[in-house]
């Protein structure tokens, strides 16, 4: 299965005192047990390490960063065509509180036929994909 692991479940699993830890760790356990394909987005990292150095402490941003260097998840960069794909996203979505970089995420998830949300951000859950996803979170 491939699985788009999202900033909040990132957080989640790195930051003990985080509400969705143990829970995080749980789904990530059993992902890891079925030989799941992690993705994730350079998006995402940037904002994984901003919010661990702001939430955690910079210590906790530097360990995470090293862990992820040494770790088997597929990290896509954004490219053009995705940021094309990203803009008539967020552009569609006025009313919603999604910021470009979930936007990213969602163009990412339809290019790359991503089966599954490791998230814990509600709205991952109700966007409408380009084919089935399911949410883990």
């Amino acid at each position: 299965m491939k699985v788009f692991i999202d900033t909040s479940a990132f957080c989640a699993l790195a930051i003990p005192k985080d509400r969705h830890n143990i829970r995080a760790k749980s789904i990530y356990k059993q992902l890891k047990e079925r030989r799941t394909m992690f993705y994730t987005s350079d998006y995402i990292l940037d904002e994984v390490y901003t919010l661990l150095k702001t939430r955690g402490s910079y210590r906790t941003s530097i360990k995470f960063m090293d862990r992820i260097d040494k770790s088997h998840i597929i990290i896509h960069r954004v490219t053009e065509k995705v940021e094309e794909d990203t803009k008539s996203i967020f552009r569609r979505f006025e009313d919603k509180k999604l910021s470009f970089t979930d936007c990213t995420s969602f163009a990412l998830i339809n290019q790359l036929g991503i089966e599954a949300v490791f998230a814990f951000d509600k709205h991952f859950r109700y966007h409408s994909y380009s084919h089935p996803v399911k949410f883990l979170g």
